[in-house]
């Protein structure tokens, strides 16, 4: 991956006439690294200050987004799937600047970060304060003070350098993000199309007059494998009243007539028959 990131203003004719692409700013995070690695210079980049305001500024202005989804070592994003019950609805590294890790006195990053690197901070860092991406206060002094973030910001900000790699708890530390869109119909501009695989994410509501409902009739109403199944507390008036995000999948080697577009909504539909209000939120 090139480390080179496109400006993320600019007055030019030809910045103008690319899609507008949100993401979870400052420049230099994962979700922009994330969003240049399949997008590259195919979109224009708008950095947003929350998840919230990355889903809310979806428009035909500003036709795309990217959230992030999951983390291997934090787990799911809540703010992300509250976001999506509506009905509208790498590896980690360490940077200074002209500074030496026993020096640190103040560690900067988004929560996510500094909760997927805490071995690594108590070791290193024991004596540093941990802060969020905030404004610091005047006694802040950038020479004994580090980030956490992606190695891209080497490019955006000019004297930053890596201070140490690969500092994240467990060698597998990854997130997955979800790229979200104005309307269905949007044709994404890859630059670097992702592997078809044949998933889809379906949100489940069940009846808000019933505490208590057997699952088993969605699973078997459903009939496609699933992957994943995640909850957050529903919207409604009702206490205790949940909805639920399903990832489903079509099995490798599987043969059909009917093309998985088509196969996912059917499902939905036979959700539907059995009293339960279901909504497909992206097939990929």
């Amino acid at each position: 991956m090139s480390n080179t990131l496109p400006a993320l203003a600019s007055s030019s004719e030809e910045v103008q006439e690319l899609p507008a692409l949100n993401f979870l700013g400052p420049p230099g995070t994962y979700s922009h690294q994330a969003a240049f690695d399949v997008f590259g210079d195919s979109v224009h980049y708008v950095a947003k200050q929350t998840i919230t305001s990355v889903f809310e500024s979806l428009s035909p202005e500003l036709p795309f987004g990217i959230i992030p989804q999951e983390n291997s070592t934090n787990g799911s994003v809540i703010e992300t799937y509250n976001l999506l019950r509506c009905e509208s609805a790498g590896r980690d590294s360490f940077f200074g600047k002209n500074v030496k890790i026993e020096d640190i006195e103040h560690v900067f990053s988004h929560e996510q970060a500094l909760g997927q690197c805490k071995a690594f901070l108590k070791d290193s860092t024991a004596s540093a304060a941990r802060a969020l991406l905030n404004a610091p206060s005047e006694s802040f002094d950038p020479f004994k003070s580090a980030a956490i973030c992606s190695t891209v910001v080497t490019s955006l900000f000019p004297g930053l350098e890596v201070l140490h790699t690969g500092i994240q708890d467990g060698e597998s530390n990854m997130t997955r993000f979800y790229i979200v869109s104005y309307g269905a119909d949007a044709r994404v501009p890859w630059q670097t199309p992702p592997i078809y695989q044949k998933r889809a994410l379906i949100r489940l509501l069940p009846d808000g007059d019933s505490l208590a409902w057997d699952f088993s009739r969605a699973i078997k109403a459903l009939n496609i494998p699933i992957s994943r199944i995640d909850r957050r507390p529903s919207l409604s008036s009702a206490t205790f009243h949940d909805v639920y995000f399903l990832e489903v999948f079509a099995e490798g080697g599987e043969e059909s007539d009917v093309t998985w577009f088509d196969r996912v909504n059917q499902a939905v539909e036979r959700l539907r028959q059995e009293g339960l209000e279901s909504t497909v939120l992206g097939i990929w």
